[in-house]
């Protein structure tokens, strides 16, 4: 009965061309808040402190988003808002996420020190510097929630609801490389990472039953890498917020480039464990993405 009502629901809204028309729409709008929540302080307060600037971004960001995806899945779409995985703040999920992404990053990065790839250029005082790790928290957070829910809940559930989850999933993560094109150093090899990361945050979506825990890996691995130990920040001169700042002098080809360091073997190899433990996790406990099923209105799969 509930994966009937779920293909009348699919129904209603439209076939495949429907859908990636409504991904478009949601993607303009999605874009219009990621800029507006950047600019906004800017425009209206310029001589605001520098450290108010980040944590606006990521406060209205998030809010963005939020209207966003709420007014296209639940006025416009007219689908529950369930098929977005993101029930109300759950933090046991998030902080797992967090950490788990947060240990991930450190250990390539202990890994490439032990390599002699990365060196310590100097760390801030930890007075100066803690407050700003703290305050960090919200773009960062920012970044997880509202790239999760934009591409994991709606870019997903969207498709997922037209087509099997493996096709949805394919490609929703490939929509997700693309999105990231403006950052410096893309390439093949961070392409391949960005989709990596997409689908493993997918199985983790149904392997943990929402978006908290990928939120939480998500958020974690943009603070490392920018607040915490400065990887992200090699090369920007004068412009190091991190606690630990650090020079690299591995091979390009396996450290990739500030920013988007993703473009790295040595981070290739990282997400494609995390790939593999999801998958792993999901399996067992017995909650493994319904590859070959669409979704109900409510992110399950059909006949589930």
């Amino acid at each position: 009965m509930e994966g009937a009502r779920g293909e009348q629901s699919a129904s209603r809204r439209g076939g495949i061309l429907a859908g990636l028309a409504w991904v478009a729409a949601y993607g303009v709008l999605f874009l219009a808040a990621t800029i507006a929540s950047a600019m906004a302080l800017h425009r209206l307060a310029p001589g605001a402190p520098k450290w108010l600037f980040p944590v606006s971004h990521g406060v209205l960001w998030i809010a963005g988003v939020l209207l966003v995806t709420w007014l296209v899945r639940v006025k416009l779409n007219g689908a529950p808002w369930a098929g977005m995985a993101l029930p109300a703040p759950q933090l046991g999920p998030l902080a797992l996420g967090f950490a788990a992404g947060a240990t991930l990053l450190i250990v390539v990065f202990a890994v490439q020190h032990q390599l002699g790839w990365l060196n310590v250029a100097g760390v801030a005082p930890l007075s100066t510097a803690g407050p700003k790790l703290a305050l960090a928290l919200a773009p960062s957070l920012g970044v997880g929630l509202a790239e999760e829910l934009g591409f994991r809940g709606y870019v997903l559930q969207t498709l997922g609801e037209r087509m099997p989850l493996w096709a949805a999933a394919g490609l929703s993560a490939t929509i997700f490389a693309l999105y990231h094109l403006t950052l410096g150093g893309f390439g093949p090899g961070f392409a391949m990472v960005a989709i990596c990361f997409a689908l493993t945050f997918t199985i983790l979506r149904f392997a943990t039953g929402s978006l908290w825990f990928p939120i939480g890996f998500h958020a974690a691995w943009d603070w490392v890498q920018v607040y915490l130990i400065g990887v992200a920040n090699v090369g920007q001169s004068g412009h190091d917020p991190a606690l630990v700042r650090v020079s690299q002098s591995g091979p390009g080809l396996w450290v990739g480039q500030a920013p988007a360091i993703e473009g790295g073997l040595i981070y290739s190899i990282a997400i494609l464990g995390a790939l593999a433990a999801a998958a792993g996790y999901a399996a067992w406990r017995g909650r493994r993405p319904p590859w070959t099923r669409r979704l109900d209105a409510d992110g399950r799969g059909l006949g589930a």
